[in-house]
C-alpha cells in the first residue's frame, strides 16, 4: 500500500500547458478528474504515467522521485480511452504483456490468474476484435492490474457499457480500492460514477486547476456552469444569456444576483393548477414523468427553465402551452465563478 504525491506537476503537448497540478494519494483513495473537452485530462494521466515528460514538479511514491523514470518503472497500472488493447494479440497475452516486459517468469501463470478473477477464462484465446465492450473492458483492467501496480490511472472507465457490465466492474473497482488498497485517478464524465467513487475531485480548465476537494462541496458550490452541470443542477445560465435585449424580467431578476461564471438552481417546483400565486409565470413547452414528479420544461420570458410538478391524483401532464406559476428561493441560487458562492 503506497502513498502518492503529485506536487507541483506540470507539462505541455502540442502548445497545451498543464499544471501545476497538485495530489496526495492516500491507499485505497479515489481521485475523480473533471472538466470540458480539452481540458487537460487525459494529458494529466500521460504526465502521472510518464508518456509525456514533466517539465515541472516532481512524483514521488513513498518518498521515492518517480519524475524522470519510464514508465515501466513507476509500477502503476494504466487503463487508456479506448482501451489500448493490442488487436494482433489474445486476450491471454493482453494480459500477460505488463508481465512480459518486467521479464516476470510467472507471466502466464499470472495472467490466467488474472483471466479467472475477471470472468475471461472462455475468452483467452480470442482476439479483441471478437470482445464485447465490457469484455474489453475487463480485459484492460486485468492487464493493468496484472502487475499489482500500486497506482492505477483510468480513463473514462465504463464508457459506453450496458447496466450489466457496469455493475461487474463495479465489483472489481470495490474490490481494487477496499482490498488492495490501490488508489485510483480517473477521468471521468459520468456524475453517477464519479460521486459513488470518488473520495475528491480536481476540476481542470484549459489546463489549470480550478478545484480540488471533497464532493460535497463542489455540489454545494459549483465553480462554473459545466461544474454546475455536472453535479446535477438542472438550471444553468451563463451571465450572457441573462443580459439578451429579449430574455425578460426573470433573466434580470436572475442577472442581479449571478456570479462572473453565471447562475445554477435546481428544479422549482410548480405550484398546484388552478395557480393563482407564484412569482413568475412560464409556458409550457414539454413534460415527462419521472420518479421524483413530472419533469417540466417551460419558456420564461427568453429563458427555458427546467420546473418539477408533483403529479396529480388523475396522473394528467400538463399540455404543450399550459400556463404554470413557480417560485425560486433566493437561498437555492449557486452564484458561479467564485468559491465563496
Amino acid at each position: 500500500m503506497s502513498h502518492w504525491s503529485v506536487e507541483g506537476v506540470a507539462s505541455h503537448l502540442d502548445g497545451f500547458r498543464l499544471g501545476p497540478v497538485d495530489l496526495a494519494l492516500a491507499p485505497g483513495q479515489v481521485v475523480a478528474v473533471l472538466g470540458n473537452s480539452g481540458a487537460g485530462k487525459t494529458t494529466l494521466l500521460r504526465t502521472l504515467a510518464g508518456f509525456l515528460p514533466a517539465d515541472a514538479g516532481r512524483i514521488v511514491r513513498d518518498h521515492t522521485d518517480l519524475t524522470d523514470r519510464p514508465p515501466e518503472a513507476r509500477r502503476l497500472g494504466y487503463v487508456p480511452q479506448g482501451l489500448g488493447l493490442f488487436p494482433h494479440r489474445t486476450v491471454e497475452r493482453n494480459v500477460s504483456y505488463p508481465l512480459e516486459m518486467r521479464a516476470r517468469l510467472d507471466a502466464r501463470a499470472r495472467a490466467r490468474e488474472m483471466l479467472d478473477r475477471f470472468g475471461l477464462t472462455e475468452l483467452a484465446h480470442r482476439y479483441p476484435a471478437r470482445l464485447s465492450g465490457g469484455e474489453a473492458e475487463r480485459v484492460a483492467l486485468a492487464r493493468a492490474l496484472a502487475a499489482e501496480p500500486e497506482l492505477v490511472l483510468w480513463d473514462e472507465p465504463w464508457q459506453a457499457l450496458d447496466v450489466e457490465a457496469r455493475h461487474a466492474l463495479g465489483e472489481v473497482f470495490e474490490e481494487l480500492r477496499e482490498v488492495a488498497r490501490v488508489p485510483v485517478v480517473l477521468v471521468t464524465h459520468d456524475p453517477a460514477l464519479a460521486f459513488s467513487t470518488a473520495d475528491e475531485f480536481l476540476v481542470l480548465r484549459r489546463g489549470v486547476p480550478e478545484f480540488s476537494g471533497a464532493p460535497g462541496e463542489l455540489l454545494a458550490r459549483p465553480i462554473d456552469p459545466f461544474t454546475a452541470r455536472f453535479v446535477g443542477y438542472e438550471n444553468v445560465y451563463e451571465r450572457a444569456a441573462l443580459v439578451a435585449p429579449v430574455a425578460g424580467p426573470f433573466a434580470a431578476w436572475l442577472a442581479a444576483r449571478t456570479g462572473p461564471g453565471g447562475i445554477a438552481f435546481a428544479r422549482p417546483f410548480v405550484h398546484a393548477a388552478p395557480a393563482t400565486s407564484g412569482a413568475w409565470e412560464g409556458t409550457v413547452r414539454a413534460a415527462r414523468p419521472t420518479p421524483e414528479g413530472l419533469a417540466v420544461a417551460a419558456s420564461v420570458g427568453g429563458l427555458s427553465v427546467a420546473l418539477r410538478l408533483e403529479p396529480g391524483a388523475d396522473g394528467r401532464l400538463p399540455s404543450r402551452g399550459d400556463r404554470v406559476r413557480f417560485d425560486v428561493e433566493e437561498k437555492s441560487l449557486r452564484s458561479l465563478g467564485t468559491l465563496d458562492a
